[in-house]
């Protein structure tokens, strides 16, 4: 699973403008930097990141996630919440 998280934060960052400092934490934890992190929360930031859009929350993107929310869930992974 993280490899295909790695992968989705890759492309979202080369496609969807997903920001550099995610990108780095993201592959920071798909490189197993942190130990013990549940395994729910690397499956919700999975899909929070497949569904990253740079315009989340204008206008009609309701479905879209954005990087506050991504940041938010890097938090919880990294127990910093």
């Amino acid at each position: 699973m993280v490899e295909r998280l790695a992968e989705a934060a890759r492309r979202q960052h080369e496609e969807a403008d997903l920001p550099a400092s995610l990108l780095n934490e993201i592959l920071e934890i798909a490189k197993g930097q942190t130990p013990g992190c549940d395994v729910a929360l690397i499956e919700l930031l999975l899909e929070q990141v497949e569904a990253f859009d740079s315009y989340a929350g204008a206008g009609c993107f309701g479905d879209a996630v954005s990087a506050a929310t991504i940041q938010a869930t890097l938090d919880r992974v990294r127990g910093k919440v």
